[in-house]
């Protein structure tokens, strides 16, 4: 399976991937990728993101459906849309040609999109200072980018799950859990 956990910061993605890996993938050939910006040193950022994520998807599909991997992405595509357009002058729609063409439109059927997301006000209340948003505008513009780009997804597998409405962090991994085996199950 293909697993792309994508969502804001807070919103308990590494604990999520954390518990995904001590109790729900038991296949030993379990990969975690988490996702990067591209170099500082590359001219053209889109070309790049666009090339990075088709090779990684292409080498995550072959690892999956012929060697039998679970791949377990920490952010992926979305991820680079939201903050790559955002900070980087990003064209979303390019990788949105990697997510028709390479991402959900391939014969491996056991591929996923969770995204995690909460109220501005809630993340706020437990922000590190590690958050790249500041501010409650910052907060909402970020979630409302990703719930569009989540819904834009051809991934036929897509699980939106915001935090408070979902009653807390301690329903998270229940509810990922089922979402994953009504998939599995088919």
């Amino acid at each position: 399976m293909i697993l792309i956990i994508e969502g804001m910061d807070r919103c308990g993605k590494t604990t999520l991937i954390s518990n995904l890996r001590k109790n729900y993938f038991s296949n030993h050939k379990t990969i975690v990728h988490h996702s990067s910006a591209p170099p500082k040193c590359v001219a053209d950022k889109n070309a790049w993101e666009v090339d990075h994520y088709t090779d990684l998807a292409k080498t995550f599909h072959r690892l999956s459906a012929n060697e039998g991997y679970d791949i377990i992405c920490d952010r992926f595509h979305l991820g680079a849309m939201v903050y790559g357009m955002r900070y980087r002058g990003l064209q979303p729609h390019t990788i949105f040609e990697v997510d028709r063409d390479v991402i959900s439109c391939r014969e491996e059927k056991n591929i996923a999109l969770v995204l995690l997301t909460d109220y501005a006000d809630a993340i706020m209340a437990r922000n590190d200072g590690e958050s790249i948003e500041t501010t409650t505008a910052e907060f909402d513009n970020t979630r409302t980018e990703f719930t569009n780009f989540f819904n834009y997804s051809m991934i036929p597998n897509k699980l939106h799950i915001n935090i408070t409405d979902n009653g807390g962090f301690q329903n998270t991994y229940p509810t990922v859990e089922e979402f994953l085996n009504g998939i599995r199950n088919g």
